[in-house]
């Protein structure tokens, strides 16, 4: 025959195990009900796509109506496709949770391949009828989709400066790839109009990544 205390004891172990397995049910039916998480490489390469996508559809819509061609594609690809490299290693910089070096990587690429903008167009004085500024506000003009794209991504984690700024140099190539095509002046309009673009734009998902509250706090 139990004593008081064993019968006690066996009433509690019997209602703890009742409140676990009805704690555990209402857990796997939350997770049942959550959509899948998708993974930070996964979101890396929407952020890349975001922009290597715009500006593929640019550079095709220019190609077609005559505003470019073959032979300029073909002569600033090496240049181009370094943009594009800028632009996966700063979105990938920006979202894996183990950084390590890759955030030295992006920012280091995104300053050669700055310069090497500036450099290409050395010896060039063409002029252009409209005004420089244009330049200015139509890359900062492509550049809100795919930094739309990228605020989305980081409030996947929590916020941290250099993470926004990769976000933004990787955004910020869609108007410097764009410029390549587009634009044929010097070194000093590529200084001053195109590059700064490439500030905005990254000074801009830095402040609005900043301002929203993150949807998860992960590293």
């Amino acid at each position: 025959m139990r004593s008081p205390l064993e019968t006690l004891l066996a009433e509690e172990l019997r209602s703890d195990s009742a409140a676990a397995e009805r704690a555990l049910r209402v857990a796997r039916e939350e997770l049942a009900r959550k959509r899948p998480v998708r993974s930070w490489r996964t979101q890396a390469a929407w952020m890349f796509a975001a922009s290597a996508l715009l500006t593929t559809v640019v550079a095709g819509v220019m190609w077609g109506v005559g505003a470019s061609s073959g032979a300029v594609l073909l002569g600033r690809a090496p240049l181009l496709a370094l943009l594009w490299a800028t632009s996966a290693v700063c979105a990938w910089g920006a979202l894996s949770p183990r950084r390590g070096r890759l955030p030295l990587w992006g920012i280091g690429m995104a300053m050669v391949s700055a310069t090497v903008l500036v450099l290409a167009r050395s010896g060039v004085h063409a002029e252009s009828t409209l005004p420089e500024w244009v330049c200015t506000a139509s890359h900062v003009g492509l550049g809100l989709i795919p930094l739309v794209v990228a605020v989305v991504l980081l409030r996947s984690a929590a916020f941290r400066p250099l993470r926004a700024v990769l976000a933004g140099l990787s955004v910020g190539t869609t108007g410097a790839f764009v410029g390549e095509l587009a634009c044929a002046q010097g070194w000093r309009h590529v200084l001053g109009y195109h590059l700064s673009a490439w500030v905005l734009i990254a000074v801009a998902t830095f402040a609005v990544s900043r301002s929203l509250l993150p949807r998860s706090f992960a590293p």
